[in-house]
């Protein structure tokens, strides 16, 4: 009878030994994944924000230039704002790509370890314009 009952003492106890490691390698890769997701959360704030301040210039130059033109000259008003389009397209196209990508690995990632997460998108103002902009947000931690 001693010896069942010490059998299954040492054997609860090695399943526990074995187990504890486990969970706190769980809980440590959690931790991972939240981390690679908050720093690359700041990451995008940063870009988006260095987006926005150069979007900005780039508006308040272009005011500057249709201020200073002459009325009735539609042909270059026209050109300048063309110009500031195209300008203020390649901005938003290129931090759109590139926080999307960064997103995407980030949620690959932290998948990796057990962390479902997600865009979350945001509305984020370029000069005159609206854009959605993807960081990232845990959805679910997997057991």
């Amino acid at each position: 009878m001693l010896q069942k009952v010490l059998s299954i003492f040492f054997t609860a106890v090695l399943i526990l030994g074995l187990g504890s490691p486990a969970f706190a390698n769980e809980e440590k890769d959690v931790a991972k994944a939240v981390s690679l997701i908050e720093k690359t959360n700041i990451e995008i704030y940063e870009k988006v924000e260095k987006a926005v301040e150069k979007a900005d210039k780039l508006q308040a130059q272009y005011l500057v230039d249709i201020g200073k033109l002459q009325e009735g000259n539609t042909e270059t008003h026209e050109k300048l704002t063309q110009k500031y389009n195209e300008k203020l397209d390649k901005i938003i196209s290129d931090i759109y790509k590139e926080t999307l990508k960064m997103s995407d690995k980030t949620i690959a990632k932290a998948a990796e370890y057990g962390v479902i997460a997600e865009c979350s998108w945001v509305l984020v103002r370029f000069a005159d314009r609206e854009v959605w902009i993807d960081p990232v947000r845990v959805v679910k931690i997997l057991p």
